[in-house]
């Protein structure tokens, strides 16, 4: 198992395979929102550094990644950059072993180096 700091855009042709897969997991109101990623306005985020991406990759295959959005908290002006989690996913066979718990470890690493202040990870309470 590989973990790596990757660009978005690098890894969108790999992502956009997996976001289906994430959607039919895990989407609330199916019937009301379609799943729809707005692949210009995440394009514009990484041009300004906003876009966290960590993979986990066995050989060349893509089996799970986390998607930060990078900015400042709006509560605490000057404390410096924050992440806010967007997205994360690994592949239901990759699931045992700690390949989730590895890969926020890995996570929680490479934003403590890109210098992150805090990081706030979320969850949807319909899927504890």
């Amino acid at each position: 198992m590989q973990f790596q700091v990757e660009a978005w855009s690098d890894a969108l042709p790999e992502l956009r395979k997996l976001f289906p897969l994430l959607w039919n997991e895990v989407a609330l109101d199916k019937d009301k929102l379609r799943s729809e990623c707005n692949e210009e306005l995440y394009a514009n985020m990484e041009k300004m550094n906003m876009l966290h991406l960590v993979t986990a990759r066995i050989g060349p295959l893509l089996v799970g990644y986390h998607l930060s959005f990078i900015t400042p908290h709006m509560h605490y002006k000057g404390a410096g950059s924050m992440a806010f989690t967007d997205m994360y996913f690994t592949l239901p066979t990759f699931r045992k072993g700690g390949l989730g718990a590895k890969l926020l470890c890995f996570l929680e690493q490479s934003l403590r180096e890109r210098g992150i202040v805090k990081a706030y990870l979320s969850h949807k309470v319909a899927h504890r």
